[in-house]
């Protein structure tokens, strides 16, 4: 090859590359204004929804809180009355009763003098 095949290759190699590259078109979608607002209402109703939800998991629990107050109120008080009714069962028995009679206010059991009522 002599020098001036080879300028002519050289030369048809930078025409090739010189050749206009095309331009890419890079398509950028713009979100809208109403696109926006309806992004926005989204997330504050989604906001909303989960404060109402944590509002109502609180009163849940203030709610099972009273309750586990008063359920335990509810279990001293029985204990007190069942204590109640055994005293009242024990002042009330009639052995009980006879020695009292015969001790304090000083009667005396007449099995004979006793009347049965219907």
């Amino acid at each position: 090859m002599n020098l001036s095949q080879q300028a002519y290759k050289v030369q048809r190699q930078e025409y090739v590359e010189a050749a206009p590259r095309q331009r890419q078109v890079v398509i950028t979608r713009r979100v809208t204004k109403g696109e926006k607002a309806l992004w926005a209402m989204a997330g504050i109703m989604i906001f909303a929804m989960a404060l109402l939800l944590v509002a109502n998991q609180a009163k849940l629990y203030i709610a099972s809180k009273d309750v586990a107050s008063l359920q335990s109120k509810i279990d001293e008080q029985a204990k007190v009355t069942q204590q109640l009714k055994a005293e009242s069962d024990s002042l009330s028995s009639p052995e009980r009763i006879v020695r009292f009679a015969e001790k304090e206010l000083g009667l005396k059991l007449d099995i004979e003098n006793v009347k049965v009522l219907p």
